[in-house]
């Protein structure tokens, strides 16, 4: 992999970047500034050498322009425009499915810690659901069942 810095100037946008463009409106354009802000650039953009477009990182690439960045650190390809516009569709596309109950345990020891769960990307409902759908009941609601005998038919 090469990472280079480029200025600004040489990189386009993609007109065939299927992603919606975020607003700073939006609050996943929030989420993302947020996380730049406190992280740090620390997933660079990806840039086709050939072309000059950007094959993934729209979203943090208009961030990096709205604070002013004029050369940033890229991770330079060198692609065919169709192969340029595939890669685009799977960055976009393929990301994985999550474990939600050991997500949930995560979150919970984040928030135990202190960690400012907002800059997780995920909003308080999405938190408030996962930890309450795997969360163990209060001993309370199960009962004592010490030195109870259990019978089954």
């Amino acid at each position: 992999m090469e990472i280079r810095k480029v200025h600004t100037s040489q990189i386009n946008a993609a007109s065939s970047n299927p992603r919606k463009d975020l607003q700073p409106s939006d609050s996943e354009y929030e989420k993302l500034k947020r996380s730049i802000e406190e992280f740090g650039y620390i997933d660079p953009v990806i840039w086709n050498e050939l072309t000059g477009n950007l094959v993934g990182g729209h979203q943090r690439y208009k961030i990096l322009l709205e604070r002013g960045d004029m050369e940033i650190d890229v991770s330079v390809v060198q692609l065919e425009l169709e192969q340029e516009k595939l890669l685009n569709l799977t960055l976009n596309k393929v990301s994985g499915a999550w474990d939600e109950e050991m997500l949930s345990r995560l979150l919970e020891e984040l928030y135990a810690a202190g960690a400012d769960l907002e800059l997780s990307g995920f909003d308080g409902t999405e938190i408030d659901r996962l930890i309450q759908e795997f969360q163990e009941p209060p001993e309370e609601q199960l009962g004592n069942f010490t030195n109870r005998e259990i019978k089954y038919r």
